[in-house]
């Protein structure tokens, strides 16, 4: 699944495309670069914290903290949220 999000830790925020891997507990965010290699984000679900979903003007929202940093998940495709909800709502 792909779909935009922001990163925010203290006064510093990141926004790009991800594509988003579930397995063995925990989140794989994959951001690709072009032709450099992509970065990989490993998050654990047990780690994640404070997790938030909103509808906001008929798009749903849906952001959690994890360590230092709130990760803000924004729909971009179809069965975005509702991937998201089926695994971080376990």
């Amino acid at each position: 699944m792909n779909t935009y999000v922001k990163v925010q830790q203290d006064h510093l925020q990141e926004h790009f495309q991800v594509s988003l891997h579930f397995s063995d507990k925990q989140l794989q965010l994959v951001r690709s670069r072009g032709f450099k290699r992509p970065t990989i984000q490993n998050l654990q679900l047990a780690e994640i914290k404070h997790l938030f979903i909103n509808e906001f003007f008929g798009c749903p929202i849906i952001s959690f903290f994890y360590r230092d940093r709130r990760y803000t998940f924004y729909q971009s495709g179809l069965g975005v949220t509702e991937y998201l909800k089926e695994h971080l709502l376990v």
